[in-house]
C-alpha cells in the first residue's frame, strides 16, 4: 500500500484555527499519511511562492481547508489563497475528472461551502461541533483508496462450472453467525469474559477461530477495530507468542474472549507487549506518539529475512552492500508495536461497527492501556449499541 502525500491548503484565519489544521495534520500523519503543512515545511526565508507550487503539483491530494475567509480569499484572487486558486484552478481545467482537490469544510456560513471552482465537488464536512473522529476515519479510507462501504466482490455464475481454486462462498450466513460460530468453536463453553493469560494458549485459540476459510468471494466476515476498522484477510504463527493479522506483528500478553448478551455482540480483546524496535528509526519519537495516540508503531519492509525502511519498501528498491537492488514482490510489509498495544476483533456486522463509536471506543482501549479503566467498562459500552440493521 503507497503512503499518499497530502498538501493543506487554508488560510490563516486565527491562532484556533491554525492549530486546528496543525492538529488534523498531525492525526493524518499518525496514520500513514505524508503531509506537506506550511507550519513545519517552511522555515524563515523560504520561498512561499515556490512551496505552494511544489506542494500543490507534487502532492496525490489536496485538501481544501473552507472557511468564510478562504472562500472569499479564493473567489476575490486575495493574497497567497488567491495564488494557490489560480494553480489549482489550472489544474482542474486541464484534467476535470481529478478527485484530487477534496473539499473539508470549517466554519463556512453562506449557502455555497466551496470556494467558485470547487463547486460541485463533494465534501467532507468538519464544521465545529461535527464528529471529528469518524470524518477523519472517512478521511483516511478516501486517501489510502478503502472504501468505507465496499462494494461486495462480484459473484460468479451459479451457472459456470466450479473452480476448484477460487474463494469458497460464505452461502449467504451473515458475518456475526459465522463469527459466532467460530467463536464457540475456539472459547467453547465462555460466557461473560474469560481472560486467557499464557500466550501460547492465547495463540493456538486465535489459530482455530481463524482456521481456513475465513475468506470468502462474497465477504471478508472477520475485522479487527483500534483507531479506525480493518478487514482481516490473512492469519499466521510466527512464534508461540506471536501471530501476523495481516501485515500486524502482535506479540501476544493476554486476550479476552467476550460473550456478553446477544451471539451477535461477541468479540475478542486483545494486548500485547512491546515488540523489540527495527533499529531503523530514531527511537525519540516514541514518547510523542503515545502522547497523541496511546502507543507507538514501526512500518517496514521484510525483504530475505532483514528489514527495509517504509520509504525504500514504498520506492521498491533498497540498498544492500552499496548497490541498489530492486525488492519487488519479495518484500513484505510489516507493523510492529514497540510500545503496549491492543485491540478487539469482531465480525463485520458488530455494534463495534459504528461510526459513532469510534471516538469512544479509542478512548477506552487507551484508557486500558493505561492502567486506567477496567475491561467490564468497554464491555458496558459495547452492550449499549445498536444492533445493525443486518447482523
Amino acid at each position: 500500500m503507497q503512503t499518499p502525500t497530502v498538501f493543506i491548503s487554508y488560510s490563516h484565519d486565527s491562532d484556533a484555527h491554525k492549530e486546528w489544521v496543525y492538529q488534523l495534520a498531525c492525526r493524518l500523519v499518525e496514520n500513514g499519511v505524508e503531509v506537506v503543512l506550511d507550519q513545519w515545511n517552511i522555515q524563515l526565508g523560504s520561498n512561499i511562492f515556490k512551496f505552494m507550487e511544489n506542494g500543490l503539483t507534487n502532492s496525490d491530494r489536496v485538501l481544501v481547508v473552507c472557511t468564510d475567509n478562504y472562500n472569499h480569499k479564493s473567489n476575490e484572487g486575495v493574497g497567497g489563497v488567491g495564488y494557490e486558486k489560480n494553480i489549482l484552478t489550472a489544474e482542474l481545467f486541464s484534467s476535470q475528472d481529478t478527485n484530487k482537490f477534496i473539499p473539508c469544510i470549517r466554519d463556512v456560513s453562506t449557502k455555497f461551502k466551496t470556494p467558485v471552482y470547487l463547486g460541485g465537488r463533494t465534501y467532507i464536512d468538519f464544521t465545529e461541533g461535527g464528529n471529528f473522529d469518524s470524518n477523519l476515519t472517512q478521511l483516511l479510507h478516501e486517501l489510502f483508496a478503502i472504501p468505507l462501504k465496499p462494494k461486495p466482490i462480484l459473484g460468479k455464475s451459479p451457472f459456470a462450472p466450479m473452480d476448484e481454486d477460487a474463494l469458497p462462498s460464505i452461502r449467504g450466513e451473515s458475518s456475526t453467525m459465522f463469527f459466532s460460530n467460530r467463536f464457540s468453536s475456539a472459547f467453547p463453553g465462555v460466557r461473560g469474559i474469560q481472560w486467557f493469560r499464557q500466550p501460547h494458549d492465547a495463540v493456538e485459540r486465535l489459530q482455530i477461530l481463524f482456521r481456513n476459510p475465513f475468506v470468502f468471494h462474497e465477504s471478508t466476515p472477520i475485522w479487527w477495530w483500534r483507531d479506525g476498522n480493518m478487514y482481516i484477510n490473512s492469519f499466521d504463527v510466527l512464534a508461540a507468542d506471536t501471530v501476523l493479522l495481516d501485515h500486524q506483528e502482535l506479540v501476544i500478553d493476554e486476550l479476552a474472549a467476550v460473550n456478553a448478551g446477544a451471539y451477535y455482540r461477541s468479540f475478542i480483546y486483545i494486548k500485547t507487549k512491546p515488540s523489540e524496535p527495527t533499529g531503523l528509526y530514531d527511537p525519540a519519537s516514541v514518547p510523542s506518539e503515545v502522547e497523541h495516540c496511546g502507543y507507538a508503531r514501526e512500518e517496514f519492509g521484510i525483504f530475505r529475512g532483514r528489514p527495509v525502511t517504509r520509504a525504500e519498501y514504498d520506492d521498491g528498491s533498497t540498498v544492500i552492500d552499496g548497490k541498489v537492488v530492486h525488492m519487488g514482490r519479495e518484500v513484505e510489509l510489516r507493523v510492529r508495536y514497540v510500545t503496549p498495544y491492543n485491540l478487539l476483533i469482531a465480525p463485520h456486522g458488530s455494534p463495534i461497527n459504528n461510526d459513532r463509536f469510534d471516538q469512544q471506543r479509542s478512548e477506552l482501549l487507551n484508557s486500558l492501556l493505561r492502567g486506567e479503566a477496567s475491561l467490564d467498562t468497554l464491555v458496558g459500552a459495547v452492550l449499549q449499541l445498536p444492533k445493525m440493521s443486518r447482523a
